[in-house]
């Protein structure tokens, strides 16, 4: 009888009291819940080209087309030019209209960092409107 009692003895003993680790985890969880920052993406607005005339039909904008290339090479008014050049050659064809609209054509193998480049330097610009439309493939 002495045997069983220090079996029974020993096993009750060696059981651990998990209700504080249970306690920190929670707690630990609760902190890092709290705690975390959660940000916001930026994006950008871009309308797809339309047929449908939207703003002065009769006038006389012609709008500005910059070209994207399978190589990523930017091309505006049939040269091309360098991707951070664009909002400064944007804005030289903004002082003589200031209403025309910008084209972006992206070929479909150009990468979309050059593409969002594009679009930010022209919202920079000041340009009023600014359509994508995609080409090639």
């Amino acid at each position: 009888m002495k045997k069983s009692r220090r079996s029974n003895s020993t096993i009750e003993s060696s059981k651990v009291d998990m209700t504080s680790m249970l306690d920190i985890i929670f707690i630990l969880l609760l902190f890092f819940i709290v705690t975390t920052s959660f940000t916001r993406a930026d994006t950008l607005n871009i309308a797809k080209p339309t047929t449908d005339c939207a703003q002065d039909c009769k006038g006389d904008s012609k709008p500005m087309i910059l070209t994207i290339d399978e190589q990523n090479q930017v091309s505006f008014n049939n040269r091309i030019i360098d991707i951070e050049a664009v909002q400064v050659n944007l804005e030289g064809q903004l002082a003589e209209d200031i209403a025309a609209p910008l084209i972006v054509k992206v070929h479909a193998d150009a990468t979309n960092y050059t593409m969002v480049s594009a679009v930010d330097q022209a919202n920079k610009a000041g340009v009023s409107s600014v359509s994508v439309a995609s080409w090639g493939k």
